[in-house]
């Protein structure tokens, strides 16, 4: 039996491009810097999440409180957004960089909103996959965008590696444990246990969660 839980709107990451066609979400090529259009998938994937959630609930629209969801006007908010979730020499290359990140943006804001993280580093202190499913799960549940970095793509050719995407949703049954990433203003799904059993260097997954 298979079984899929996603967002409830993912709609809602839509932004309209330059050029008047519709982009699933951000992409990191439209910052006007060179450097952050080579290190800017942290603060992109970050925008878009918090984005997702400042239009998905009226309490936490101080996040992203945008009229529309414009390329012109939406850069201008992920220039904020890279004030504080700011890549390193290394990029932004370390979990706890982009909760920290996040958690100074929502503080600036006055929204209280709490990083939820879960590490996957390699060898020893690796959660096992079914965890791994779990917090992906339990941040869909919730109607958050899960945020994955994945440092090592392992064998899965369609991921980046050294990179920030978005999860949307997530599908188990026959064909395996599916994720759908959203990255660059496109989707696709992905093997989830391939890259678990595949990768070799640090990943993880975040999620916000509201706090009432």
């Amino acid at each position: 039996m298979k079984h899929i839980l996603s967002l409830s709107h993912p709609q809602a990451m839509d932004i309209r491009r330059q050029d008047g066609v519709r982009s699933h979400g951000a992409d990191q090529d439209w910052y006007s810097l060179p450097w952050r259009q080579r290190a800017g998938c942290g603060p992109t994937t970050a925008s878009v999440q918090m984005a997702y959630l400042a239009a998905q609930r009226p309490s936490l629209a101080a996040l992203c409180p945008l009229e529309g969801r414009e390329q012109g006007t939406f850069v201008g908010y992920m220039d904020q957004v890279w004030e504080y979730v700011t890549p390193g020499d290394h990029g932004l290359n370390r979990v706890e960089m982009y909760t920290g990140g996040v958690a100074r943006f929502c503080a600036a804001r006055g929204v209280e909103l709490l990083p939820r993280a879960l590490e996957v580093p390699a060898g020893e202190g690796r959660p096992g996959f079914d965890r791994c499913v779990a917090f992906i799960r339990a941040g869909l549940a919730a109607d958050c965008p899960v945020a994955f970095l994945n440092l090592d793509n392992g064998a899965v050719a369609a991921l980046d590696k050294w990179h920030w995407v978005l999860l949307s949703a997530l599908e188990e049954g026959d064909r395996g444990t599916l994720v759908t990433v959203v990255d660059s203003g496109k989707t696709f799904p992905i093997d989830l246990k391939l890259w678990y059993d595949t990768a070799r260097d640090l990943g993880g997954f975040v999620w916000l969660e509201e706090v009432h």
